[in-house]
Protein backbone atom coordinates (compact mmCIF):
# COMPACT_ATOMS: atom_id res chain seq x y z
CA UNK A 1 0.00 0.00 0.00
CA UNK A 2 1.22 3.51 -1.38
CA UNK A 3 -0.44 5.37 1.33
CA UNK A 4 -2.00 5.43 4.72
CA UNK A 5 -4.45 7.69 6.85
CA UNK A 6 -3.67 8.23 10.48
CA UNK A 7 -6.04 7.28 13.04
CA UNK A 8 -5.02 10.60 14.91
CA UNK A 9 -7.35 13.98 13.81
CA UNK A 10 -6.11 17.64 14.34
CA UNK A 11 -8.05 20.80 14.90
CA UNK A 12 -7.78 21.90 10.87
CA UNK A 13 -9.10 25.45 11.92
CA UNK A 14 -6.57 26.10 14.75
CA UNK A 15 -3.89 25.10 12.04
CA UNK A 16 -5.20 27.67 9.37
CA UNK A 17 -5.33 30.81 11.50
CA UNK A 18 -2.00 29.69 12.41
CA UNK A 19 -0.82 29.70 8.81
CA UNK A 20 -2.31 32.68 8.18
CA UNK A 21 -1.13 34.42 10.87
CA UNK A 22 2.68 33.29 11.52
CA UNK A 23 3.45 31.85 8.18
CA UNK A 24 2.07 33.97 5.04
CA UNK A 25 2.78 37.04 7.04
CA UNK A 26 6.40 35.95 6.58
CA UNK A 27 6.59 36.68 2.81
CA UNK A 28 5.99 35.29 -0.89
CA UNK A 29 6.44 31.81 -0.78
CA UNK A 30 9.41 30.28 -2.55
CA UNK A 31 8.56 28.79 -5.81
CA UNK A 32 11.04 25.33 -5.84
CA UNK A 33 13.00 25.75 -9.04
CA UNK A 34 11.25 28.88 -9.98
CA UNK A 35 14.00 30.19 -12.87
CA UNK A 36 13.74 26.25 -14.23
CA UNK A 37 9.89 25.66 -14.50
CA UNK A 38 8.00 24.37 -17.78
CA UNK A 39 4.98 23.44 -19.07
CA UNK A 40 5.92 19.94 -16.89
CA UNK A 41 6.76 21.37 -13.93
CA UNK A 42 5.55 24.49 -12.55
CA UNK A 43 4.16 26.87 -9.72
CA UNK A 44 5.49 24.39 -6.30
CA UNK A 45 6.86 25.80 -3.59
CA UNK A 46 5.93 27.47 0.01
CA UNK A 47 7.63 28.53 3.58
CA UNK A 48 9.74 25.93 5.74
CA UNK A 49 8.84 25.17 9.25
CA UNK A 50 11.66 23.01 9.69
CA UNK A 51 15.19 23.41 7.61
CA UNK A 52 19.29 22.96 8.15
CA UNK A 53 19.90 26.76 8.26
CA UNK A 54 16.42 27.45 10.23
CA UNK A 55 15.50 29.91 8.11
CA UNK A 56 11.68 29.86 6.53
CA UNK A 57 13.84 30.47 2.86
CA UNK A 58 15.57 27.74 3.15
CA UNK A 59 15.31 23.59 2.07
CA UNK A 60 13.81 24.11 -1.80
CA UNK A 61 16.82 23.15 -3.48
CA UNK A 62 16.24 20.18 -5.91
CA UNK A 63 17.47 19.55 -9.01
CA UNK A 64 15.12 16.92 -11.52
CA UNK A 65 15.06 16.32 -15.09
CA UNK A 66 11.77 16.74 -17.05
CA UNK A 67 11.87 12.73 -17.39
CA UNK A 68 11.96 12.88 -13.09
CA UNK A 69 15.27 11.47 -12.96
CA UNK A 70 17.60 13.14 -9.58
CA UNK A 71 20.78 15.06 -10.01
CA UNK A 72 22.31 12.01 -8.12
CA UNK A 73 21.32 9.47 -11.27
CA UNK A 74 23.40 11.89 -13.62
CA UNK A 75 26.41 11.24 -11.76
CA UNK A 76 28.70 8.65 -12.01
CA UNK A 77 31.03 9.06 -8.99
CA UNK A 78 30.88 9.57 -5.36
CA UNK A 79 32.48 12.64 -5.45
CA UNK A 80 31.12 14.18 -8.31
CA UNK A 81 27.91 13.96 -6.11
CA UNK A 82 29.62 15.64 -3.28
CA UNK A 83 30.35 18.22 -5.11
CA UNK A 84 27.14 18.57 -6.51
CA UNK A 85 24.94 18.88 -3.01
CA UNK A 86 27.35 21.34 -2.32
CA UNK A 87 27.42 23.53 -5.66
CA UNK A 88 23.29 23.59 -5.33
CA UNK A 89 23.32 23.17 -1.61
CA UNK A 90 21.74 20.21 -1.41
CA UNK A 91 21.29 18.70 2.11
CA UNK A 92 19.53 15.09 2.90
CA UNK A 93 16.11 15.13 4.60
CA UNK A 94 17.30 14.53 7.96
CA UNK A 95 19.76 17.76 7.90
CA UNK A 96 16.10 19.96 7.89
CA UNK A 97 15.56 19.54 11.64
CA UNK A 98 15.97 23.13 13.07
CA UNK A 99 12.56 25.54 13.56
CA UNK A 100 12.09 28.22 11.49
CA UNK A 101 10.46 31.54 12.56
CA UNK A 102 7.10 29.86 11.62
CA UNK A 103 7.65 27.19 14.07
CA UNK A 104 5.34 28.59 16.40
CA UNK A 105 1.97 27.88 18.57
CA UNK A 106 -0.40 25.44 17.21
CA UNK A 107 1.62 24.29 14.20
CA UNK A 108 4.30 23.66 16.72
CA UNK A 109 2.24 21.80 18.62
CA UNK A 110 0.91 19.38 15.35
CA UNK A 111 4.96 18.55 14.63
CA UNK A 112 5.65 18.34 18.27
CA UNK A 113 3.26 15.85 18.77
CA UNK A 114 4.36 13.92 15.91
CA UNK A 115 7.50 13.68 17.38
CA UNK A 116 6.33 12.22 20.64
CA UNK A 117 4.47 9.82 18.22
CA UNK A 118 7.65 8.37 17.13
CA UNK A 119 7.12 9.74 13.63
CA UNK A 120 10.90 11.81 13.54
CA UNK A 121 9.59 14.73 11.60
CA UNK A 122 12.21 16.45 9.37
CA UNK A 123 12.02 18.77 6.80
CA UNK A 124 8.61 19.94 7.38
CA UNK A 125 7.15 22.93 5.10
CA UNK A 126 3.71 24.25 4.35
CA UNK A 127 3.48 24.15 0.47
CA UNK A 128 1.32 25.88 -1.90
CA UNK A 129 0.46 24.10 -5.26
CA UNK A 130 -0.80 26.28 -7.40
CA UNK A 131 -4.25 26.94 -9.07
CA UNK A 132 -3.85 24.75 -12.75
CA UNK A 133 -0.22 23.35 -11.80
CA UNK A 134 1.43 19.76 -11.38
CA UNK A 135 4.68 18.47 -10.63
CA UNK A 136 6.79 15.82 -12.98
CA UNK A 137 6.21 12.51 -12.71
CA UNK A 138 8.96 11.29 -10.70
CA UNK A 139 10.23 10.10 -7.37
CA UNK A 140 11.79 11.57 -4.59
CA UNK A 141 14.35 8.62 -3.72
CA UNK A 142 15.72 4.86 -4.87
CA UNK A 143 12.97 2.18 -4.57
CA UNK A 144 15.17 0.84 -1.65
CA UNK A 145 15.90 3.99 0.12
CA UNK A 146 13.38 4.37 3.11
CA UNK A 147 11.37 7.86 1.98
CA UNK A 148 7.81 8.89 3.77
CA UNK A 149 5.54 11.83 3.44
CA UNK A 150 3.46 13.14 5.64
CA UNK A 151 0.02 15.59 4.56
CA UNK A 152 -2.21 17.14 6.74
CA UNK A 153 -4.14 19.19 3.46
CA UNK A 154 -5.16 22.53 4.60
CA UNK A 155 -7.06 23.94 1.90
CA UNK A 156 -8.08 21.71 -1.09
CA UNK A 157 -10.74 20.44 -3.16
CA UNK A 158 -11.68 17.26 -5.43
CA UNK A 159 -9.68 18.58 -8.25
CA UNK A 160 -5.95 18.53 -6.40
CA UNK A 161 -4.84 14.80 -6.30
CA UNK A 162 -1.60 12.94 -5.62
CA UNK A 163 -1.24 10.11 -8.67
CA UNK A 164 0.45 6.66 -7.76
CA UNK A 165 0.44 3.09 -8.85
CA UNK A 166 -2.81 3.87 -11.01
CA UNK A 167 -4.96 5.78 -8.54
CA UNK A 168 -5.81 9.08 -7.81
CA UNK A 169 -5.56 10.24 -4.00
CA UNK A 170 -7.85 13.37 -3.03
CA UNK A 171 -6.41 14.19 0.55
CA UNK A 172 -9.50 16.06 2.60
CA UNK A 173 -8.64 18.77 4.74
CA UNK A 174 -10.26 17.11 7.68
CA UNK A 175 -7.57 17.09 9.63
CA UNK A 176 -5.90 13.63 9.57
CA UNK A 177 -2.25 12.87 8.43
CA UNK A 178 -1.71 10.80 5.51
CA UNK A 179 1.48 9.50 4.51
CA UNK A 180 2.84 8.52 1.14
CA UNK A 181 5.61 6.63 -0.29
CA UNK A 182 7.77 9.49 -1.77
CA UNK A 183 10.19 7.26 -3.23
CA UNK A 184 7.56 5.44 -5.46
CA UNK A 185 7.01 7.54 -9.03
CA UNK A 186 4.02 9.76 -8.51
CA UNK A 187 2.80 13.13 -9.47
CA UNK A 188 0.61 16.06 -7.49
CA UNK A 189 -1.88 18.22 -9.75
CA UNK A 190 -3.86 20.92 -9.28
CA UNK A 191 -6.61 21.45 -11.73
CA UNK A 192 -9.07 23.41 -10.14
CA UNK A 193 -8.84 27.48 -9.81
CA UNK A 194 -7.77 27.41 -5.95
CA UNK A 195 -4.53 27.23 -4.82
CA UNK A 196 -3.85 23.81 -2.76
CA UNK A 197 -2.05 24.29 0.50
CA UNK A 198 -0.75 21.14 2.40
CA UNK A 199 1.38 20.64 5.71
CA UNK A 200 4.05 18.24 4.77
CA UNK A 201 7.17 17.09 6.18
CA UNK A 202 9.38 13.43 5.72
CA UNK A 203 8.92 11.47 8.43
CA UNK A 204 10.20 7.99 9.66
CA UNK A 205 8.19 5.90 12.00
CA UNK A 206 10.75 4.70 14.17
CA UNK A 207 8.39 3.23 17.17
CA UNK A 208 6.35 1.48 13.95
CA UNK A 209 2.83 2.89 15.11
CA UNK A 210 1.70 2.59 11.05
CA UNK A 211 0.94 -0.32 9.13
CA UNK A 212 2.73 0.22 6.23
CA UNK A 213 5.38 2.43 7.06
CA UNK A 214 7.35 1.12 9.88
CA UNK A 215 11.04 1.96 9.74
CA UNK A 216 12.87 -1.32 10.21
CA UNK A 217 16.74 0.11 9.78
CA UNK A 218 18.87 1.54 12.53
CA UNK A 219 18.09 5.21 13.11
CA UNK A 220 21.30 6.15 14.62
CA UNK A 221 23.12 4.73 11.97
CA UNK A 222 21.29 6.71 9.60
CA UNK A 223 21.80 9.76 11.15
CA UNK A 224 25.59 9.06 11.33
CA UNK A 225 26.09 8.25 7.94
CA UNK A 226 24.08 11.93 6.92
CA UNK A 227 26.83 14.09 9.46
CA UNK A 228 29.20 11.37 7.39
CA UNK A 229 28.10 13.06 3.96
CA UNK A 230 27.64 16.64 5.53
CA UNK A 231 31.09 16.37 6.53
CA UNK A 232 32.43 14.69 3.25
CA UNK A 233 30.64 17.44 1.41
CA UNK A 234 31.80 20.01 3.36
CA UNK A 235 35.70 19.16 2.92
CA UNK A 236 35.30 18.93 -0.98
CA UNK A 237 36.66 21.89 -2.86
CA UNK A 238 34.70 22.98 -5.50
CA UNK A 239 37.30 24.27 -8.68
CA UNK A 240 35.75 26.91 -11.07
CA UNK A 241 35.77 23.97 -13.88
CA UNK A 242 33.46 22.52 -11.34
CA UNK A 243 31.00 25.10 -11.21
CA UNK A 244 31.15 24.88 -14.80
CA UNK A 245 30.26 22.20 -15.10
CA UNK A 246 27.24 21.97 -12.60
CA UNK A 247 25.74 25.31 -14.01
CA UNK A 248 25.94 23.73 -17.60
CA UNK A 249 24.91 20.04 -16.24
CA UNK A 250 21.37 22.04 -15.13
CA UNK A 251 20.70 23.95 -18.44
CA UNK A 252 21.11 20.97 -20.74
CA UNK A 253 18.80 18.43 -17.78
CA UNK A 254 16.56 21.31 -16.93
CA UNK A 255 14.80 22.92 -19.65
CA UNK A 256 13.63 27.20 -19.16
CA UNK A 257 9.74 27.83 -20.07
Amino acid sequence: MWYEKLDVKFDIERLRKDVREHVFTLGDQVIQGEDYETPQYHGFGGWSLLSRSADWRDGWEAIQTETGTSLEQMLPTQELILKAHKHFNIAHSLEHDKPTQAYVGYIREVIDTLKDMGLTPRRARITCLKAGCKSLVHKDADNNEYMARLHIPLWTNEKCVHICDGENLNMKAEGHPYIIWANLWHQIRNDSNEDRYHLIMDVYDTKKITKHFKYEGDFEELENYVRGVREQTEAVDLTEDDKQFFDALRQRYVTKK
